[in-house]
């Protein structure tokens, strides 16, 4: 039995072991340097030193004033993923919204769901912890709504206050919030907001600020370099450029220029959250605390500020703490007065006591000394014999130990500086190699980024020379992606090309800014932009190129548009069609009544009134025939599709227009390879083919020298082409882009319906008609078609 105990014994560790100390991550918002999360931090240390030593502390720092990007927080939760991976915490302290909130997303992922205690957070709702464990903490509700009243009831007379603060953090934003939402509690009070303002713009502002504006501040700003300012420099800033009083909401805006306010403590709020803290380490269920949304303020005024607007200490709020004044001997509390005379009457005490002892110290030594020249007239005739021989002894003694306490010296500042030399080089080796691994995790993002995207991307400098080019970009450039690198792009390009690029880079160069350059073309659409690359000192040394190919999406967009516009004007076709047909019936019943009076008259007027009645059948019969035209082009009816040979309704329609033609002058020349058959309509194909050569005919009409006309049908991959050229005038890019609008004509004798006509005639067909210049000079247009499903097969 006896044995068994002292087994047990054995394997029960020591007491000291089983209490490790806790291990704490305080997390802040902010960066380190801002005096608000200063004094945070040094209210949780401060408190967890003296009440719970034993704690280890861990504090990081998110940034999220000086870095507002979206891409940001994503980042750092890869950096603090990779630093924390193999630590654990037993409680997690966050300071402000953002500390949280990167908590809350982060909190299964990095810090493996350890419990939770924050601050500083803006505009608690409970909603924030839904679905969330083992989280508790203090609720910031800054005291807006005193510090307005105490400003206005300092300051009468008071008409407007001016907000100077920011709203793109969440904390700017919230505090913005909640000052906008108090305006309805003061009716007389204009409100005006100046935020995210550069400093010029600010000064300018401050100069203009007179008697009844109060200035309320939040938040941080930039100075005209850019660089972010903390708050009490911003208040500095604020003070030096206003002649009006400032009042705040926290109490590191003191000290700078601030008025004062009812104001929340920074440190105050660090030693709070550190309390609750180490009662949630004590055992407590952090679950089962709830959030204390209440926030501890104090009015806090500047002496100094409060004599510069002349406002009387007397008409200060209760209980107020005023900085930097002067002590007035009436003010000092008479403790202090009766502990100070006690002291001085113990010192003066102790003094004579001191007197009386240095008398009798001084009557003793005159005795001793007496007793001193005795014992010294002795000792020296003892000695004198000994001086001679001890004298040199001394002297080699001395230089012996001089000697060695050299050769000491010197051996130990060797040690130091080679010990020194080695931690440099050490530190050197080390910080070089973390460099590297830096320099070759941002160059293996940076390649993998750029080769992502699936349309060109290249960097280059203002010379044009290609810095790095991803494959889609070396692809479209015709050549291998190594072979790019230090050519310039200027050189691979046409000259009108090259030109509006060098200019684009140059404005970017000299502007900092992002330039677009739209080019269109016949057979591709680019959308180009360039991006300027800053360095470290905001300066532009890359261009960063990204060329997106929009011709789908442009073309899409007008075929719609078009579309849109041949229904929207076939509906009105139609309905003038039918509102002229209405009177055109009536005109032939007319006619034919005149007929019929012309049998009862002479042979004489009856002759030259049926002229007349000829001529007028004559003109309504053109109208006639312009309103059938325009019911076909406002219902071309749907096609009757067959499999075909595209040649056929080509040669009919060519057979119908060639007397013409030849009549004109106009040869024909036609050129038709074997292809597939297509599912297509053979009398509206026909007509589309009889429109066009029209067309191309009245271009031709005017040559003076040969007229000629030619037609060839191709196959091109998985479509089937159709090609009408003419060597006539041609048409400019300008009219290229309408020649398919209804009723847009160039020709004095045109109606504007044709090639609507046939574009719709096309589109039916599930093909696309295009529109560029002949070999020969002239038009040239494509129609191209579809292969049937069973022909790819």
């Amino acid at each position: 039995m006896m044995r068994i105990i002292l087994l047990l014994l054995l394997l029960v560790p020591p007491l000291p072991l089983l209490a490790a100390p806790p291990n704490v991550l305080v997390l802040h918002s902010y960066h380190p340097g801002l005096s608000w999360t200063d004094t945070l931090n040094t209210g949780i240390r401060e408190t967890f030193r003296a009440e719970m030593p034993e704690a280890l502390l861990w504090v990081e720092y998110l940034d999220t004033k000086r870095n507002t990007d979206t891409s940001y927080l994503s980042l750092q939760a890869a950096l603090l993923r990779h630093k924390l991976a193999e630590s654990t915490f037993n409680l997690i302290i966050t300071t402000d919204n953002d500390a949280l909130d990167f908590v809350l997303k982060y909190r299964d992922d990095i810090f493996r769901g350890a419990p939770v205690v924050f601050c500083g957070v803006n505009d608690f709702a409970p909603e924030q912890l839904r679905g969330q464990k083992d989280i508790t903490g203090l609720a910031e509700n800054p005291a807006f709504a005193e510090t307005m009243l105490a400003a206005l009831a300092l300051n009468p007379g008071t008409k407007e206050f001016v907000v100077i603060g920011a709203d793109q953090a969440i904390t700017d934003l919230l505090t913005d919030r909640s000052l906008r939402a108090l305006e309805q509690q003061f009716p007389a009070i204009r409100f005006t907001y100046w935020n995210n303002l550069d400093a010029r713009e600010l000064r300018t502002r401050l100069q203009e600020l007179g008697p009844g504006q109060i200035i309320l501040i939040h938040g941080v700003m930039r100075n005209e370099e850019g660089v972010l300012v903390d708050y009490r420099g911003k208040n500095l800033f604020l003070s030096t450029h206003a002649g009006v009083p400032i009042y705040g909401f926290w109490d590191f805006e003191m000290g700078t220029g601030c008025v004062g306010g009812k104001m929340v403590q920074g440190q105050t709020e660090g030693e709070r959250v550190a309390r609750l803290a180490m009662k949630v380490l004590g055992g407590a269920d952090p679950g089962a605390i709830p959030v204390n949304t209440q926030t501890p303020s104090r009015y806090i005024f500047d002496y100094i500020q409060l004599q510069r607007f002349g406002i009387s200490e007397k008409a200060l709020p209760k209980d107020s703490l005023v900085l930097n004044q002067p002590a007035r001997f009436y003010q000092i509390d008479k403790r202090y007065i009766w502990t100070a005379t006690a002291g001085v009457a113990v010192l003066l005490a102790a003094l004579a006591m001191l007197v009386s002892a240095i008398r009798r110290r001084q009557e003793a030594q005159a005795v001793l000394r007496r007793h001193k020249e005795q014992l010294e007239e002795a000792v020296r005739a003892r000695t004198e014999h000994l001086r001679t021989a001890n004298d040199e002894l001394e002297r080699e003694v001395h230089e012996r130990i001089r000697a060695e306490g050299d050769l000491r010296k010197a051996r130990a500042s060797l040690e130091i500086e080679v010990d020194r030399r080695t931690r440099d080089l050490r530190f050197e080796i080390e910080q070089r190699r973390l460099a590297e691994a830096h320099i070759r995790d941002r160059e293996a993002k940076a390649r993998a980024l750029i080769n992502a995207p699936t349309e060109t991307l290249l960097l280059m400098d203002q010379a044009g020379i290609i810095l790095d080019i991803n494959e889609t970009g070396a692809s479209r450039l015709g050549r291998n992606r190594e072979s790019l690198y230090g050519l310039s792009l200027y050189a691979l390009l046409p000259e009108t090309r090259a030109e509006r690029f060098r200019q684009a880079v140059d404005n970017v160069f000299s502007t900092g800014e992002v330039r677009s350059i739209n080019e269109y073309g016949e057979e591709r659409d680019l959308d180009l932009r360039f991006y300027p690359v800053f360095d470290d000192g905001g300066q532009v040394t890359r261009v960063a190129v990204f060329m997106a190919d929009v011709t789908g999406a442009r073309r899409m967009a007008r075929q719609i548009m078009l579309l849109d516009k041949i229904n929207s004007l076939g509906r009105m076709a139609a309905g003038i069609a039918h509102e002229i047909r209405n009177p055109l019936t009536g005109i032939h019943g007319y006619l034919y009544a005149m007929d019929e009076i012309c049998d009862e008259l002479p042979a004489e007027p009856a002759s030259v009134l049926r002229t007349t009645i000829a001529k007028i059948r004559k003109a309504a019969g053109k109208m006639e025939s312009v309103i059938r035209r325009v019911l076909d082009f406002s219902k071309p009816g749907t096609p009757q599709l067959e499999l075909l040979d595209l040649a056929v309704p080509v040669q009919e329609g060519l057979s119908l227009m060639l007397p013409t033609l030849r009549k004109a002058g106009i040869t024909v020349d036609t050129e038709f390879s074997p292809v597939p058959a297509i599912l297509g309509d053979r009398m509206q194909l026909e007509q589309a083919v009889i429109n066009i050569v029209d067309n191309a005919a009245r271009a031709v009409r005017n040559n003076a020298g040969a007229k000629n006309i030619a037609l060839r049908i191709v196959c091109e991959e998985d479509r089937l082409s159709l090609r009408i050229a003419d060597n006539g005038p041609g048409i400019t890019p300008a009219d290229r882009e309408r020649i398919f609008d209804p009723f847009y004509t160039t020709a004095s004798d045109g109606t504007g319906i044709g090639l609507s006509i046939v574009q719709r005639i096309v589109a039916d067909h599930s093909g696309t008609i295009h529109v560029g210049e002949s070999p020969a000079g002239g038009a040239e247009f494509r129609l191209e078609f579809p292969r049937p499903a069973t022909e790819h097969k």
